[in-house]
């Protein structure tokens, strides 16, 4: 015997199952069904709790909700004709969808769906604007409205140029763009067929510290500029030294022939753009821990002939007691690791350590960078 219950519980399963199809065809959705069997009780079952049974019935008999109830006679031997429902059939979406406890939200739904396709009618715009539904159904009104006059925008403005933060949208800022620009990007690609918003970010400044003057004479000792400005410049150092955090750039001393850059993370990739730097006998030194000996890994891939400084487990014991709690990254490829460079990784991620390079003591990491090949002088003992 299905209780009541039962009602709801059938309803959500279909918004869940069929929710997607309903939003592709709102107006065949007015025919959607859902069909409950109820399994009213046998003679047998009533006769071996009959209270059970007429409590089922008299709760069914007095239902109100959603749906309509249908009822059959059966006609048993011992307690003659009996008027027991059967089954309860929900009709149209709407009804379904008051019984699952969702008809706000389907309502939301399509009236959000239909001002989404307003913007530009397409069948590729209704795919991405149905398979999208969780991402802005979960969006508060005014981030509604935004999303819709950015999307309206890019689509009027489909190479503008701009940096993002000269799009002329009321009321959207770089960061509300950035929180939401998957989304924005798959309805772009639903109405065009290419996620390209035609829009770019402020180019990526990397630093560069030129520690011989006469490699640049009359440049400045520390500039910043796009990948693309350095590769273009006329420069052949003998030595680079990649840093990974920019306070050490700043404290480098003049060396021969050499230049400092400062590159961790995605900033490796580009540096490998660089044409004179594959040209150079290229050192890294970065923190010590998960993430800075990855680096080290990703780099070596686009400079084969990388050598690191002091990433490798002696570094690390004998300047434990400035280490501090670290984390670990989702980076778990097979990297091109030295067998020092492996050993300091599986202590670093056993004990979650890191040693940022900032901490080492400047004229024992000196040392060990001239070790590495880098040409510093000395310091003086």
């Amino acid at each position: 015997m299905i209780p009541i219950s039962a009602v709801r519980e059938a309803a959500r399963k279909a918004v869940r199952s069929r929710l997607r199809d309903w939003l592709t065809d709102p107006d065949g959705a007015a025919d959607a069904t859902v069909r409950i069997a109820l399994h009213p009780p046998t003679e047998s079952a009533v006769a071996d709790d009959p209270d059970a049974a007429r409590n089922w019935v008299r709760a069914w008999r007095s239902y109100d909700g959603p749906g309509t109830v249908d009822r059959e006679t059966r006609r048993w031997r011992s307690f003659g004709e009996q008027t027991v429902p059967v089954r309860v059939t929900l009709s149209g979406v709407e009804e379904i969808c008051r019984a699952a406890g969702e008809l706000t939200r389907w309502r939301r739904l399509v009236d959000r769906r239909a001002r989404l396709l307003a913007v530009a009618p397409s069948p590729g715009l209704l795919a991405a604007v149905v398979g999208e539904r969780n991402q802005w159904d979960a969006l508060d009104d005014a981030d509604f409205d935004r999303l819709l006059a950015m999307l309206t925008w890019l689509l009027q403005n489909p190479q503008s140029g701009m940096l993002i933060r000269q799009l002329p949208v009321d009321g959207v800022h770089t960061k509300w763009l950035a929180a939401h620009r998957p989304l924005v990007e798959r309805l772009v690609e639903g109405a065009r067929g290419s996620r390209d918003l035609g829009i770019h970010a402020a180019p990526r400044l990397i630093e560069m510290a030129v520690l011989d003057e006469a490699l640049l004479p009359a440049w400045p000792r520390i500039i910043a500029a796009p990948v693309a400005d350095l590769a273009a410049m006329a420069v052949a150092p003998t030595t680079v030294l990649i840093v990974e955090n920019r306070e050490c750039l700043h404290v480098l001393p003049d060396a021969p022939e050499t230049i400092a850059l400062v590159g961790s993370g995605n900033a490796l990739r580009t540096l490998s753009q660089i044409g004179w730097l594959a040209d150079a006998d290229v050192v890294y030194w970065g923190d010590l821990d998960h993430a800075g000996i990855v680096f080290v890994g990703r780099l070596r891939r686009a400079v084969p002939g990388l050598r690191s400084a002091m990433m490798d487990l002696d570094t690390f014991r004998t300047c434990e007691h400035l280490a501090v709690d670290g984390k670990l990254i989702a980076d778990n490829t097979d990297l091109p690791l030295t067998d020092a460079e492996r050993a300091a990784l599986d202590v670093v991620v056993d004990e979650r350590r890191l040693l940022e390079q900032e901490r080492i003591p400047w004229g024992w990491a000196q040392n060990k960078l001239i070790e590495a090949g880098v040409p510093f002088t000395p310091p003086v003992e």
